[in-house]
């Protein structure tokens, strides 16, 4: 990343320098081709992203799921239907599908053997907009990715900035930025994450050739492995909620949220559970959110789908152009950031 060239100097054990640790006195031999001291040894240290998520995600969410719930059997907000759409291990709207599928891209990054010239430059700062809230992101390096089905932006990027990793990626069905700052003391990092799925269902999904023929849905996201706080808010199609938010510190899960009746949205319900097993009844109080509350307006496509009863204003508009909700990001590699591939 940035300044890596500056890094071949000795360093104090257990001292950060970027994102790596340094154990050694000498940091030519950890980082050889990073840092242009060796003839080999990788360009990059992207951290991922699934394991600081995985391991901040509530222990009751993390286990296979133990049945289905008939989204029509009534307006409850239900744990279990959060693990089945968010947590089952498979399927479109999987938590850790989406990001196991990015970091393999990272880790393809991270394998080159060759130190880029992009890695040297300034950030180029740009700004998404999530939820029409706006998030500055940095750039250094980009790199486009080929055989993509046509208006599939198909490249990611990346860049370093006060030791904290920006990164972009869209490609295919989903789409994703992130913030991945290192905790102090800690080999591991605090993700914070906004993504959506369905950027493909016109031409790869479903029967009608239109956006909400399958899953087709925005997700922020929040995972602090250090203090095991968690929380993620989704608004969509095809995601069994019109608009949901929950959050866990380990200990308790609690959400709010409008569960989806296709061409109308149930009122706002809660739900407050042991992060354990996600039965036993537990005490929240006053629940308090810091991301904010995400619920689709009413819409149309092939199909007609009502507005989220959560929140008291939704927010979020789903229409299948480039101008809705889930475009958040860049389409193009942002100016001023390197071609991580060029020379």
């Amino acid at each position: 990343m940035r300044g890596a060239r500056r890094l071949c100097t000795p360093a104090a054990p257990g001292r950060f320098a970027g994102k790596m640790i340094i154990r050694n006195a000498t940091l030519c031999g950890l980082l050889a081709t990073a840092v242009g001291c060796a003839a080999s040894g990788p360009a990059t240290d992207l951290p991922l992203i699934s394991p600081p998520v995985r391991a901040a995600t509530p222990a009751g969410l993390r286990a296979a799921a133990a049945r289905r719930i008939d989204a029509g059997a009534d307006a409850m907000l239900r744990a279990s239907e959060l693990r089945e759409r968010f947590f089952s291990g498979s399927g479109p709207t999987d938590l850790m599908t989406i990001l196991g599928s990015i970091d393999q891209r990272l880790v393809e990054v991270n394998g080159d053997d060759r130190h880029a010239e992009c890695l040297d430059q300034p950030p180029v700062a740009y700004t998404i907009t999530p939820a029409g809230h706006d998030v500055e992101l940095v750039a250094q390096c980009y790199r486009r990715f080929s055989g993509a089905m046509p208006g599939d932006a198909a490249f990611l990027q990346f860049g370093e900035r006060d030791g904290k990793t920006s990164l972009y990626v869209a490609v295919g069905a989903a789409r994703l930025a992130a913030i991945i700052s290192p905790i102090d003391g800690s080999t591991d990092h605090v993700v914070d994450a906004w993504y959506g799925v369905g950027y493909t269902n016109a031409s790869g999904c479903g029967s009608t050739g239109t956006f909400d023929d399958c899953s087709y849905a925005i997700t922020e996201l929040h995972a602090n492995p250090a203090t095991r706080a968690f929380e993620m808010a989704v608004a969509g199609i095809g995601v069994g909620f019109c608009g949901v938010q929950f959050a866990s510190d380990g200990t308790v899960l609690s959400g709010v949220g409008s569960t989806d009746m296709g061409s109308t949205c149930n009122p706002a319900a809660t739900l407050c559970v042991s992060a354990d097993d996600l039965d036993t009844p537990a005490t929240c109080g006053a629940p308090s959110y810091a991301l904010p509350a995400l619920g689709r307006h009413a819409g149309a496509g092939a199909h007609v789908f009502g507005a989220s009863g959560y929140p008291d204003e939704p927010n979020i508009t789903l229409d299948g152009t480039s101008s809705d909700s889930l475009y958040f990001g860049p389409l193009e590699p942002t100016p001023g950031a390197g071609d991580f591939d060029a020379g």
